[in-house]
Formats: C-alpha cells, sequence, structure tokens
C-alpha cells in the first residue's frame, strides 16, 4: 500500500497525457466509507467553470516526485466534466441560506436547509416558496448528498473525546491505491507536544458542520497510548496494521 497527506496532495498538478488540466483543490469523500468521490481540480480560465470533478477511475497514475497526477481525460473530457457546483458536499449545502443556485446542465442546487446528517427543516429566508419554487425544493432536497464531505472544510474541526476536547484534525492520510480516507491525523497542542496522534476514520461517531466538530467513540487515554508515529509523511502498512491490532477494529474498506 502507498499513502500520502491531503496536504501535499491538494497541491498536485493534474495532467492529461501532455497537458496540464490544472491543479488539485480538494478531494470530497463519503462520510460513511470515507472513500474518495470526487477530486475537484481547479483548471484555470480556460475552462468555462473553473472547479470540475474528476472520479478516481479516470486517474491512471500518481507521482509524489512529480507532485502530479495523471489522468485518462481529453481537453473534450475536461470540457464535459461536471462542474463542482453540481455535488455540492455537506458544507456548501449548509453555506448559504438564500434561495436556489441554478448550476449548468439544468441541475439546481439548494443548499439553505439545515441539520447534521438527516436535515429535516429549513433555515429561514424572504418570502415562503409558493407552487413551482416548492417543487425545485423538494427536488434540490433529494439531489443533495448528504454524506459529501470536503476534505478542505473538515480540516480544522475540533475533535472530541469521550472525555474532552482531543485537539483539531490537522490532516488526512490517504491510501493512494484503493483511494480511501485511512488516518485522521491530531493536532493535539499542549496536551501531547512533540507527538503526532493519528486516529481512524471508523472511529467517528458524529460529524457536525454547525459546530465543526467530529466526536470519537474513545477516550484520551486510549488515543495518547496508541501506537508512536514518527512521520505523517513515512507511514507504512505495518504501521496500519499494528493501529488495527490496538483499536481491536480492522482498517479495511
Amino acid at each position: 500500500m502507498t499513502y500520502c497527506i491531503f496536504s501535499d496532495l491538494r497541491h498536485y498538478d493534474v495532467k492529461g497525457g501532455s497537458d496540464s488540466i490544472g491543479q488539485l483543490h480538494d478531494v470530497y469523500l463519503d462520510d460513511e466509507t470515507w472513500k474518495i468521490k470526487w477530486f475537484v481540480v481547479e483548471t484555470g480560465s480556460w475552462f468555462s467553470s473553473n472547479k470540475i470533478l474528476i472520479s478516481s477511475e479516470q486517474i491512471t497514475s500518481i507521482s509524489p516526485k512529480e507532485a502530479s497526477f495523471h489522468v485518462a481525460l481529453s481537453k473534450k473530457d475536461v470540457e464535459n466534466a461536471p462542474a463542482a457546483s453540481e455535488h455540492p458536499p455537506v458544507g456548501e449545502q449548509h453555506h448559504n441560506e438564500f434561495s436556489y443556485v441554478a448550476a449548468s446542465h439544468n441541475t439546481l442546487l439548494f443548499p439553505g436547509y439545515v441539520g447534521l446528517m438527516l436535515p429535516t427543516t429549513l433555515i429561514e429566508k424572504p418570502g415562503e416558496p409558493v407552487g413551482a419554487e416548492k417543487e425545485l425544493e423538494k427536488l434540490a432536497r433529494e439531489q443533495a448528498d448528504r454524506h459529501l464531505r470536503s476534505a478542505g472544510e473538515i480540516e480544522g474541526y475540533t475533535i472530541h473525546a469521550s472525555d474532552g476536547n482531543l485537539g483539531s484534525l490537522s490532516d488526512l492520510v490517504i491510501n493512494t491505491e484503493q483511494w480511501t480516507v485511512e488516518l485522521l491525523a491530531v493536532d493535539t497542542g499542549k496536551w501531547l507536544p512533540g507527538r503526532t496522534v493519528v486516529i481512524s476514520p471508523r472511529s467517528i461517531d458524529r460529524i457536525s458542520w454547525q459546530d465543526r466538530e467530529l466526536t470519537v467513540e474513545m477516550d484520551k487515554e486510549t488515543i495518547e497510548n496508541s501506537p508512536e508515529l514518527s512521520s505523517l509523511k513515512a507511514i507504512e502498512t505495518s504501521y496500519i496494521s499494528r493501529l488495527s491490532d490496538y483499536y481491536r477494529f480492522p482498517m479495511v474498506y
């Protein structure tokens, strides 16, 4: 297995053959499986939408030395790729309290509802929708992916253990063969100075967009006594195995 960290990955160049498509801006993941669903690529000004979505199946190779991806896409394929606005992550779904926002391909998005995983109410906004607006509102709610998370957004979220604050999410360790988030790195501040602490995303019990928090099902002592990691950039399969044995659940997706 090979691993990389999100803070490095988000600056990689994306190439289709000899052509530069753009730069990786973010990754969108499923918060149930922790699989990466979309790579968000910033294309600059040559494409009508400056942020497009590419799936992991379209990535042919990755070169850490060159800090680049190679994808099986032509310029025409890129022009037909879905815009990032067509599949907004949970944070963007909640970000605005306004009305409908039209996206390309006749897709309608409605980011103005609240709730964590299964929103049930609407944010108060000027005027009440009537007639066709109500139908559009219903359609938008049905189309929204309630488990799609932006790695760039959850980076920095506070992590709470069962007995207190752990710190904040500082990075994500990504398995580049399966394109899954394998580990979450925690910035413990003064709690464990000089030590990198990681947890499995499988331990996350709850994610709150409103509070910018992730809640884990473990106490601080359990995490403090986990196998030590010398460097996020030098993770090996053997370390993942030891961590899995320690936490007593498989890190297999």
